[in-house]
This record gives structure tokens, sequence and C-alpha cells, in this order.
């Protein structure tokens, strides 16, 4: 995991304006192997081993094993990067584990740009512009940090709104396997539709009042994820 990303970081179990902190115990160029998030205000710890982050709100149990190493595909990885819209950096870039193969090539394609695997399939993935974690219900981010965001089809309404939380104005988002119920979603939401083609769906988030924002972290729990 970068370093820099505990800026943007929150406590998955209290939310703004809860920052975590970070207590690294093997950290090469900028990226933390091992080592602890914790919170400040109730006092939880996040561990971080092999370079993945564990920031599950408790209780924790045990996780999958590492996902098999994969180079990707240099054009999926382009579609995406067109999709989100991102042709450099500074910023973050958020995909699911779905998108884990793609990841290393999306970052080396955008300069500058950190990508956030987010899952299981994150553990064990170790590339240049790359950090990755896994979750629970809530994005553990701070609101409106992220230029784009991948999400799946399956996710549900819960998580696209987490999504939506944490982009910032002009930011994208991209849901892959787009059904009724993601453009139902993405119309009330206030997105403004860039592509609805392969059911892939890609919406931009407004400049700041011009319509409506995304839940905050005090609305009602999203539900699990799909």
């Amino acid at each position: 995991m970068n370093v820099g990303l505990t800026d943007h970081l929150v406590c998955p179990r209290c939310g703004p304006p809860f920052g975590l902190i970070l207590l690294a115990r093997d950290v090469r160029d900028r990226r933390v192997r091992k080592g602890e998030f914790g919170c400040p205000n109730c006092r939880d710890r996040f561990p971080v081993e092999g370079g993945f982050g564990d920031l599950r709100p408790p209780p924790r149990g045990p996780g999958p094993g590492a996902g098999d190493p994969d180079s990707g595909s240099s054009d999926a990885a382009l579609r995406l990067a067109a999709a989100l819209g991102v042709t450099r950096g500074p910023g973050l870039i958020v995909v699911p584990d779905s998108c884990r193969a793609e990841a290393g090539r999306l970052a080396r394609m955008v300069s500058g740009i950190e990508v956030v695997v987010v899952g299981w399939g994150g553990r064990g993935l170790l590339a240049d512009g790359v950090s990755s974690f896994v979750t629970g219900p809530r994005l553990p981010l701070r609101d409106g940090v992220l230029r784009g965001v991948v999400a799946q089809g399956g996710a549900g309404e819960g998580w696209w709104g987490e999504c939506l939380r944490v982009l910032m104005p002009g930011g994208r988002i991209v849901i892959t396997g787009a059904s009724a119920v993601a453009r139902a979603w993405m119309t009330g939401s206030g997105l403004a539709t860039l592509l609805d083609e392969d059911d892939t769906l890609v919406g931009a988030l407004a400049p700041p009042g011009t319509g409506p924002r995304p839940m905050n972290w005090m609305a009602p729990d999203p539900g699990p994820r799909v």
C-alpha cells in the first residue's frame, strides 16, 4: 500500500472525521509491506500483511488465500482508462478485484495515478502504482477523493452510493455488467450518462451546485456487498 493513501483513509468503523494512523514495520519505495493502521477514536487496529490491508470493521474472520498472478490484458486496461477519462495524475482510482488483472497496466498507462484494488482478489498483488485492501460495506475513504471508480453491476445501490460519496466533482463511475437497475440508479443520482454500451455504463459527477450529492457516511448502512 502506498503510504500516501493514509491521508485519504478513515476508520471503517467510525468514519469521517477519524482518519487512520499508520504504524509501518516494513516500507519499501514508499510502499507499506507490513504494519497496521489504527483509529484514534475507537482504538481498533487494521493489519497490513504482504502489502494488503484488512480494513474490515470488526468482527473480522480469516480471509481466503492470495490470488494467482495475472499480467492482465492491455486492451482491457486501455478500455478502462478510456471509460474513466483520466489521462494523468496525481489522483486515486478505485477498482474491484475483478479488475485485478488490469490494475498494474492501468497504473503504468496513466502517469501519477494510484490504482486501489478493493476486495480479497487484491491479496498478493504487488505492482508499482497499485494498492489493495479488503473492506466491509463502506469504503474507508474521505468524501470526494477519487477521480474515478469502477464498480460491478451486481454490487447494488448501497455500494454504488458509496462510490458516489467518495467521487470528486467531475469524476466518473464505470459500472460493468450494468442492468436496468444500475441505469435507473445512475439517472436518479444526478450523474450525467456518458456511455451506455455493451453492458458498460459510465456516469460523470457534475460540479458542485449543479445536481444531487451522494449520501454521507451517517446515512443508513448500505447493506452487504454482492
